[in-house]
């Protein structure tokens, strides 16, 4: 089965995303008609909705109120064309998208952004451009863009983000981010 995750780079209404998934001929899952709390502890202040679309197709659309990220993940066949549907009505990033940002000249409260949106977005597997870029923000010189960091590592919760997690604990100048880390190295699942 196929997974694809896009962020939407600017606040999406949720009425024109249920207008869009109407159009799409996508058939609402969850009973609510709006987001509702979602039940992962991962996503604890996050709000959640969920379609069927095609034939096996599941569109889930996260709203983080925390990271202050909207996103939707696109399981089964027709994953990739959808993502490309809504990316034409709609502003969407993908990880590669954001790793591409990363890499680039911006300001800290894009690079914090796109940091949080990677957490969310990249793949749930190991990717190593991915753990490049993250291990980047960890020695930034921001407070700002290392928390972002610490909280992708919590998204994606990969066991080779420990040993730069204990660097963190030991050394960050942020008592706030060494906390944050321990935090995270603790919920990270055993080697």
């Amino acid at each position: 089965m196929s997974e694809v995750r896009v962020a939407f780079t600017r606040g999406v209404e949720f009425d024109e995303l249920v207008e869009h998934a109407r159009d799409q001929g996508w058939r609402a899952e969850t009973p609510s008609g709006y987001p509702v709390p979602a039940t992962d502890p991962l996503e604890a202040d996050a709000y959640v909705f969920l379609w069927r679309f095609g034939v096996d197709g599941i569109a889930r659309f996260v709203d983080d109120e925390v990271t202050e990220v909207q996103f939707i993940q696109l399981d089964g066949e027709g994953a990739h064309t959808t993502a490309t549907i809504l990316a034409e009505k709609f502003s969407t990033v993908s990880y590669a998208d954001c790793l591409n940002l990363l890499n680039g000249q911006i300001s800290t409260d894009e690079r914090e952004k796109a940091l949080e949106m990677i957490g969310l977005i990249a793949p749930r597997d190991y990717a190593s451009g991915v753990h490049e870029a993250i291990l980047g923000g960890l020695e930034s010189d921001s407070s700002v863009i290392r928390t972002a960091a610490i909280s992708a590592i919590l998204q994606l919760s990969w066991v080779e983000f420990r040993s730069a997690l204990r660097h963190v604990v030991d050394s960050d100048p942020d008592p706030n981010n060494r906390a944050y880390a321990s935090n995270v190295l603790h919920a990270l699942p055993p080697v």
